[in-house]
């Protein structure tokens, strides 16, 4: 009878450690999938391009993450997220066609940059590309 009821435990035990590891796998899947889903897809800086890249190359990753943030708050970096792509706003400039970006801004799809620098094989252009403002930018998740 004891061995019974010690194959009882281990059944329920068993039981619940698969539906503990299913449920939280689920959650977590949820809250990633939401989290890639308000990530930026494509995004736009108003401004020279090679300026900003230029003095984005002496800052340190923090300095970098720190200085795209303050250009968005100021207006100077706009993006499109993956859930807007997917609704059909594949144009940033005429999604935000009430802004007036004038005639000097760059445009960046933050998918084709990542295969970009997976496919990039050299060391110092990989580094480069990692210190760009695209870099960066597509990084930046509205939490709003």
């Amino acid at each position: 009878m004891e061995n019974n009821t010690k194959s009882k435990i281990a059944v329920i035990g068993f039981v619940a450690f698969v539906l503990a590891v299913y449920t939280g796998s689920y959650f977590y899947t949820k809250s990633n999938n939401e989290r890639l889903l308000s990530a930026p897809r494509i995004v736009l800086l108003v401004g020279s391009e090679e300026q900003i890249n230029a003095d984005f190359m002496p800052l340190n990753v923090e300095q970098r993450r720190n200085e795209i943030r303050i250009l968005a708050s100021l207006g100077r970096v706009w993006s499109i997220s993956q859930e807007q792509y997917d609704s059909g706003s594949t144009n940033i400039v005429a999604h935000f066609s009430d802004q007036n970006f004038g005639d000097d801004y760059a445009v960046a799809d933050c998918l084709e940059y990542s295969e970009k620098i997976k496919q990039t094989m050299e060391v110092n252009a990989k580094a480069a590309l990692k210190r760009s403002w695209v870099f960066y930018a597509c990084g930046i998740i509205d939490e709003g």
